[in-house]
């Protein structure tokens, strides 16, 4: 029992002698180095969360990536419509190519749906968001 009082009491005398010469022979200006912490940018994207990686992240990692297509050329023909100036039959057309995507192709898809210069259907994009819930 008595050794092992000895080592702690040598083991805080110790650390004493070390603080106070420390505290002595550190100069006023001198700081302690921070290390560094990486800068975590803020995702700005309209979506749920609860993605690893943001969704805008994603885009510019694809950015010149070539369109890919997932049988859905037939919405080539709405180039240059608004997202707001769809019928009920051309919502459908949407429907038809959304429901038939597998969950880990919703991304790309939309990604390749920008590449290609159609506005999604405002509809259409919040049922795809949904499908992220």
């Amino acid at each position: 029992m008595f050794p092992a009082l000895y080592i702690f009491i040598a083991m805080v005398v110790i650390g004493v002698i070390l603080y106070i010469h420390d505290r002595l022979t550190r100069k006023p200006d001198e700081h302690r180095e921070e290390t560094p912490q990486p800068k975590q940018e803020e995702c700005n994207d309209d979506c749920c969360g609860s993605h690893d990686v943001c969704p805008s992240e994603m885009m510019l990692k694809h950015l010149n990536d070539p369109a890919e297509y997932f049988d859905d050329e037939e919405l080539d023909a709405f180039k240059g419509r608004e997202a707001s100036d769809y019928n009920d039959d051309e919502l459908e057309q949407w429907r038809d190519v959304l429901y038939t995507l597998k969950h880990d192709e919703l991304l790309a898809w939309e990604r390749s749906i920008k590449k290609r210069g159609l506005q999604m259907p405002t509809i259409i994009k919040e049922e795809l968001m949904g499908m992220f819930l």
